[in-house]
């Protein structure tokens, strides 16, 4: 086991590259999954009517138990005293249980059986990203963070390239098959490219008391983190919206009998133009100190361009608005992670701290999805898909609208 020199330090290129590598492979599930394979197995399995309510109970489903799960085994990584290291054994567990679930997920041809598959793979993948998310608080130095936030939206969005790419040109068995390879390998990459990082005190001994009141972080002496929780909810719900809802409305809107294609164009769209801003960012906002500025920008621009693909019927200007979210995207992710490392509460506690900051996208999934699902069924019935889609993008401009404006409470970070 390789160990750091100090605690947090200066992360080498390849350091930072290995790091994120396992966000990497853990993207590209997701992205395959949520905006290609999830939505056409469905479609598949229940039918047109009844597509969109069921993809909403099931991402539903399945953001609620990764809510549970992540800040829970956070806080087990936090208090582990594994020689193998705090964070990389529940990640072993977590991945091994992720490759054997994608690998059920091929064979499944019932709409309950997918469900239930589908649900323990959340299970498995948060077990895995618990400890990982905390490695960043572990190990890097706080004047680095805004390069390896970069690298971390780096890797999200060579991740969309490779998650259009897998379902696109292979069936949909083969691809659970690829994905699962691919977890394992992010996680040999990541637990063997990154030094692992001691604490500098031993893990709190055991209390169950204190263990559940660990997972109160006070408003009053925490404010800026729970402002930075209520921007990154805001942001992910527009998010989530367009992620989950893209392949629908390619289909009802623009009318296309297969989105697929036209889906992959737009979201290589999205990271060709991301790319053009994330390193940049994230760099700029170390240099210059301004990481709030460019969450808003980033906010800003999303919400812009999904407002793009509620006044167009052109398949052209829909690639148009694709790269300007791009460009906002990559922003947002260059700054997403170090702005919630900087207003993390000063504790022993990295990997349940940022348990409960990511429920914030977990929580949105669950939201999201919901608002959406009853929203579409209301409206379907009375003013048909068409309308019913181009309202729900309306819906994530205001989501993205309001997250922005609140990063403006955050006082403590410039």
């Amino acid at each position: 086991m390789r160990t750091a020199v100090s605690n947090p330090h200066h992360l080498s290129v390849r350091e930072n590259l290995a790091l994120s590598f396992f966000w990497f492979t853990s993207n590209m599930q997701w992205t395959a999954l949520i905006i290609i394979v999830v939505p056409e197995v469905v479609l598949h399995l229940v039918g047109s009517n009844q597509s969109g309510t069921a993809m909403s109970w099931l991402t539903a489903s399945g953001a609620l138990i990764a809510s549970i799960v992540q800040p829970i085994f956070g806080a087990l990584s936090d208090r582990s005293q594994n020689r193998a290291g705090r964070r990389r054994p529940m990640m072993g567990v977590g991945v091994a249980g992720t490759a054997l679930t994608l690998a059920l997920m091929g064979l499944a041809h019932r709409f309950v059986l997918f469900l239930t598959l589908y649900l323990v793979l959340q299970l498995f993948a948060n077990l895995a990203s618990a400890p990982y998310q905390a490695l960043i608080p572990d190990v890097v130095e706080p004047g680095q963070r805004g390069v390896a936030s970069g690298y971390m939206g780096l890797m999200s969005q060579a991740a969309i390239i490779g998650g259009v790419l897998v379902p696109t040109f292979l069936d949909i068995r083969m691809t659970f098959l690829v994905l699962a390879g691919l977890q394992l390998a992010g996680l040999l990459v990541t637990v063997v490219g990154v030094p692992e990082v001691p604490p500098k005190d031993a893990p709190p001994k055991w209390d169950g008391r204190k263990f559940l009141k660990a997972f109160w972080i006070s408003p009053r002496e925490h404010g800026d983190w729970w402002w930075v929780f209520a921007t990154r909810l805001l942001v992910m719900l527009g998010f989530s919206t367009l992620e989950y809802y893209l392949y629908y409305y390619l289909h009802f809107v623009q009318h296309l009998a297969n989105p697929t294609p036209v889906l992959d164009q737009a979201l290589i769209a999205v990271t060709a133009a991301s790319l053009l801003s994330v390193l940049t960012a994230g760099w700029l906002s170390d240099r210059l100190g301004r990481r709030r500025v460019m969450v808003i920008a980033g906010g800003l621009v999303m919400g812009l361009a999904a407002l793009g693909f509620v006044f167009t019927r052109s398949l052209t200007l829909v690639l148009v608005a694709a790269l300007v979210f791009g460009l906002g995207y990559g922003t947002y992710l260059s700054t997403d992670w170090a702005l919630a490392v900087d207003v993390l509460p000063q504790s022993h506690d990295a990997a349940k701290d940022m348990g409960l900051w990511s429920i914030s996208q977990t929580i949105a999934q669950t939201i999201a999805t919901l608002v959406a699902g009853l929203f579409l069924a209301a409206v379907e019935m009375h003013w048909g898909n068409d309308l019913a889609y181009r309202a729900l993008f309306v819906i994530t401009f205001i989501y993205f609208l309001g997250g922005s404006i609140l990063v403006l409470r955050v006082r403590s970070v410039r």
